[in-house]
C-alpha cells in the first residue's frame, strides 16, 4: 500500500473526486466517524510539521465539512447516541464528527465554522479541562522541552532505562516516543512530578505561535464549548498510553475523566475515546473498562466504514491530517481507501 499510495494521492483519488464518483462508494445504509484534533489558529505563525501534523487548516475544515453536507447527512451526536443506546434508524450515508484532545482553538476557532455551517461535533475533553489552568498536553510540552535540551541527568535516565524492549531510537522523534512510552507507565501524580523535573532540566518550555494552538480548555471555556450545543466525551485524565498503565491506574483514567467532567457540566458524559486509540496503545482491557465505566460508546483512531457496531466499546473513526487534501478525504470517508488496503494486504 506504501507503494501505490502517491499513485492514489495524487492521480486515481483527484479523478475520482472530481468526476463525482467518490463518495458512491460509501455504503447507504452505512455510517462514518470523522475525527478531527484541532485546527490551525488564525494567529498561529510557528508550526512543527511533527506535531501539527495532527491539524487542520480552518479553510481545509470548511471545505471538509461543505463537501460532507453536500453528499452524506452529519448527525448531531445526540442523534448517534440515540442509534446506539435505543436502536434508532440513522439516515443513510451517517456521518458523526468528532474531536479529540480539548485545545482552547476547539472553541475559538473550529466553533465559528461548525456554527456557521450548522453542524454539531463530539468533542473529547481530558479532566484537565475541569480546571482553572490545565496547561498543555503533556506529552506535547514534553517533545517541546525535549527540543530544547536532552534528558540525560540521573533521575530522568533512570526513567528511560526502565523499559527496554523497544529499539533504540534512530531519531528524535521516535526518542520523544519512547520516552512517552516510558512514562505513562507511570501514574498520573508520578508523572506529574517527573515532568516537574523535566522542566527543571530544561528550562522554560520554547512555544512558537499561538497560545490556543498549544492551550487546553479550562472549565469555563468547556462549558461555553457545550453551551454552544457541542457534545462533551472523556478522553481519560491526563492522556497516557493506557496498554502500559496498570490496570488500577487505567481504570482510574478511564472512570474519573467521567465523573470530573460530568461534575464540572452537570449532565452525563456518554462517549469516550481512547488516547492515541490504536492496537498498540488500547486493547481488550481498555475496552472492557470503558464499558464497566458506563460509557455507551467509545471511539478509536483507526478507520473503517461501519454498517452495525460490532462493538460498539470500539467504534472506528477515519483521522484528519494537515496534509491531507480534498480528495483524499473523500476517499477516506467513503471507505474506499481502507477497501483498498485491505484488498492489498489480505
Amino acid at each position: 500500500m506504501r507503494l501505490v499510495s502517491p499513485l492514489l494521492k495524487h492521480a486515481v483519488y483527484p479523478a475520482l473526486h472530481y468526476a463525482g464518483l467518490l463518495h458512491r462508494f460509501a455504503q447507504l445504509n452505512g455510517y462514518a466517524v470523522v475525527n478531527y484534533h484541532g485546527v490551525v489558529p488564525s494567529d498561529h505563525s510557528g508550526s512543527d510539521g511533527f506535531l501539527d501534523g495532527n491539524l487542520v487548516h480552518p479553510d481545509a475544515f470548511r471545505q471538509q465539512l461543505r463537501f460532507l453536507k453536500a453528499h452524506y447527512q452529519v448527525l448531531h451526536p445526540e442523534d448517534f447516541r440515540a442509534w446506539i443506546e435505543q436502536g434508532k434508524e440513522l439516515p443513510p450515508r451517517a456521518i458523526l464528527l468528532t474531536c479529540d484532545d480539548g485545545l482552547v482553538n476547539g472553541l475559538t476557532d473550529m466553533v465559528p465554522v461548525l456554527r456557521s455551517e450548522n453542524v454539531s461535533c463530539l468533542f473529547f475533553v481530558t479532566a484537565a479541562s475541569c480546571s482553572d489552568s490545565p496547561g498543555m498536553l503533556w506529552y506535547e510540552e514534553l517533545y517541546l522541552l525535549m527540543r530544547s535540551r536532552s534528558l540525560t541527568t540521573p533521575e530522568l535516565q533512570l526513567l528511560m532505562d526502565k523499559v527496554t524492549e523497544s529499539p533504540l531510537p534512530e531519531n528524535f522523534q521516535s526518542q520523544w516516543w519512547n520516552t512517552v512510552r516510558r512514562a505513562s507507565q507511570l501514574d498520573a501524580r508520578a508523572r506529574g512530578d517527573w515532568m516537574g523535573l523535566v522542566r527543571s532540566h530544561c528550562g522554560p518550555v520554547q512555544r512558537s505561535g499561538s497560545e490556543r494552538r498549544w492551550r487546553l480548555l479550562n472549565v469555563t471555556e468547556l462549558k461555553q464549548l457545550a453551551g454552544h450545543g457541542m457534545s462533551i466525551g472523556a478522553h481519560t485524565r491526563t492522556h497516557p498510553i493506557l496498554s502500559l498503565c496498570s490496570e488500577e491506574e487505567t481504570q482510574r483514567e478511564i472512570q474519573e475523566s467521567k465523573s470530573e467532567i460530568e461534575q464540572a457540566l452537570g449532565e452525563p458524559v456518554w462517549a469516550f475515546a481512547y488516547p492515541f486509540g490504536n492496537p498498540s496503545t488500547m486493547g481488550e482491557r481498555e475496552v472492557r473498562l470503558a464499558q464497566e465505566s458506563g460509557f455507551a460508546c467509545a471511539f478509536l483512531n483507526v478507520e473503517h466504514w461501519g454498517v452495525e457496531p460490532a462493538n460498539p466499546l470500539a467504534l472506528c473513526r477515519t483521522h484528519v491530517t494537515l496534509d491531507m487534501t480534498l480528495p483524499e478525504f473523500s476517499a477516506h470517508v467513503s471507505g474506499l481507501h481502507t477497501r483498498l488496503q485491505h484488498a492489498v494486504t489480505g
